[in-house]
């Protein structure tokens, strides 16, 4: 019988639990770097991917063996292929483990406390040696009001950091949540008008993509503003053209649309952030090493199941 052939596309620091245990369904390949990717996984019969790559069907052209791609990931918009003999293991779904996960929404929180107290400027350095704390006087947590958009695994923890703040927190979301630590909007909008800090943590799908346009933003003059979702929810020229306008009080983001490739995007925000209070982080929200240790060592048992199911049909 053929070996099963299990590629790591991205091996650095990945969990040397999960490697054990696909190490008792085949064997593991570790991308260097020194071929292809594309030969890489021309071989192999499940990839393991985080988030560096698209995974198209360029991407899967030589790679006619394989049969699992694995992320351990929520969302899977850097996958994007048409074959059907390709099955996908992921996290999505996966509600009850992920409630134990709690990297994503640390960082929205720690992302909320820097842009309401400055940091992005504040922070001393030799370009910024200057004691000045009046010039970085900022807002608190306690008492303010947050608006999450999307009351999913995110929005639902968050909810519950700020409201142990004393934070007053409103939510929408199309469905109808019973929860009893933010207040439910009925729009988007009214979301926006009743919050002084936004926050994006809507699940993405073809059908909410760039579900905040220019009319929602433009609601959100002098508030704060923070994705840590998905960038495809936004539209990011819409977005780009009221930030040159400096339009919000602040803006942190975690994600941008095609980040495996330039964004021209990125480039034109990076440009303003020395004269605005702007917080740009590389996707980062989930990447924690025990959050990817875990992630990976839990879908690395979903894929031992699944081959343990194969064999018994």
């Amino acid at each position: 019988m053929e070996t099963f052939k299990i590629g790591i596309c991205e091996p650095d620091h990945f969990s040397n639990n999960a490697i054990d245990k696909l190490n008792e369904i085949g064997r593991v390949y570790f991308f260097d770097g020194k071929m292809e990717i594309k030969d890489f996984v021309s071989d192999k019969n499940a990839i393991f991917v985080r988030l560096s790559y698209l995974i198209d069907d360029s991407f899967l052209s030589k790679a006619q063996k394989l049969r699992y791609i694995c992320s351990p990931t929520t969302g899977l918009n850097h996958i994007k292929t048409n074959r059907d003999d390709i099955s996908i293991i992921s996290l999505k779904g996966e509600y009850d483990f992920l409630s134990q996960i709690r990297a994503t929404p640390e960082h929205v929180f720690g992302l909320t406390l820097a842009l309401l107290r400055n940091y992005s400027h504040a922070f001393l350095n030799n370009e910024n040696p200057f004691f000045n704390r009046d010039a970085y006087r900022g807002y608190e947590v306690y008492k303010n009001t947050i608006g999450i958009i999307g009351l999913g695994r995110v929005g639902k923890i968050i909810a519950k950091y700020y409201s142990a703040f004393e934070a007053t927190v409103y939510y929408y979301d199309i469905e109808d949540i019973d929860f009893n630590h933010a207040i439910k909007c009925d729009s988007i909008e009214t979301l926006i008008e009743k919050s002084r800090v936004i926050i994006l943590c809507a699940n993405y799908t073809p059908e909410n993509e760039k579900m905040i346009g220019f009319s929602q933003l433009y609601l959100m003059k002098d508030k704060y503003f923070i994705n840590a979702a998905r960038g495809e929810l936004i539209n990011e020229t819409d977005f780009l053209r009221l930030i040159e306008k400096k339009w919000f009080k602040g803006v942190a983001i975690d994600v941008i649309t095609s980040e495996t490739k330039e964004s021209a995007f990125l480039k034109e925000l990076l440009s303003l952030t020395a004269e605005q209070n702007i917080i740009i982080t590389p996707h980062i929200g989930g990447a924690t090493f025990s959050s990817m240790e875990r992630t990976e060592e839990y879908v690395a048992e979903k894929l031992v199941n699944a081959i343990a199911h194969t064999l018994e049909d």
